[in-house]
């Protein structure tokens, strides 16, 4: 007789962006387009799920809506708070649950940006010694994050706290995302493509070109990023 196979199961915890569609879907995806043509590749390879309270629409919107989101490179792998209507085979499960965080508001030019409620600041920081590249990605909700190395163009770090990178910033940064409203950004030369803290952001192209390749500290000031030359 053959042995029972043991079959095991393991928890993990992850971090899950949370988007929330509005009507009219268009307006939505225009917003949206605004922000991927800054930062292209933040939602590749993340866990993200629909928050749909208040979205009245039918199974075929419905399928528009993540075929749209599948085309944009966003994976949707759960929803909360769908209707009926909109939970069947061969799409994304209803998930409930989880420690809500303050994530990144993703807004446009012409919006008002969202401030993030205060928070407890984040506590366990992580270290990274070597160099970021193009298209890695650092996810660390729990605290700051500190590179001893150059962040590549291309290349993206998500942080509950601050955020220390002892070498060239070249890609992408978001601090913040716990609800510090004391996180900060500092890096040894600023030539990024996007910072954001609080879910106010600035781009390569917004910023002033007398910051390019300076020691800089970057904070929150009520709703505007103030950006400080440290050498």
């Amino acid at each position: 007789m053959t042995p029972q196979q043991a079959l095991n199961f393991r928890g993990r915890s992850l971090l899950a962006f949370v988007l929330e569609p509005t009507l009219p879907l268009e307006a939505w995806f225009a917003t949206l387009d605004a922000w991927l043509v800054r930062s292209p590749a933040f939602f590749a390879a993340k866990p993200v799920i629909l928050e749909m309270a208040g979205v009245d629409i039918d199974l075929k919107a419905y399928r528009d809506l993540l075929g749209a989101l599948a085309r944009r490179h966003v994976r949707v792998m759960g929803v909360e708070n769908a209707s009926r209507s909109l939970v069947g085979p061969h799409l994304p499960p209803v998930v409930s649950g989880g420690r809500a965080v303050s994530a990144t508001a993703l807004v446009d030019d012409e919006a008002p940006p969202a401030a993030a409620p205060a928070r407890a600041a984040a506590s366990e920081p992580l270290f990274v010694d070597g160099n970021i590249r193009s298209g890695q990605s650092i996810v660390h909700p729990d605290g700051d994050v500190t590179i001893v190395g150059r962040v590549a163009s291309g290349a993206e770090i998500v942080a509950g706290g601050s955020v220390h990178v002892y070498g060239a910033l070249q890609g992408r940064v978001i601090a913040g995302i716990s609800g510090s409203p004391d996180a900060r950004i500092f890096c040894r030369e600023g030539r990024a493509e996007l910072l954001c803290i609080g879910g106010v952001y600035a781009t390569a192209e917004t910023m002033d070109p007398a910051f390019e390749g300076r020691s800089l500290e970057v904070r929150l000031v009520g709703e505007e990023l103030k950006l400080r030359a440290l050498d």
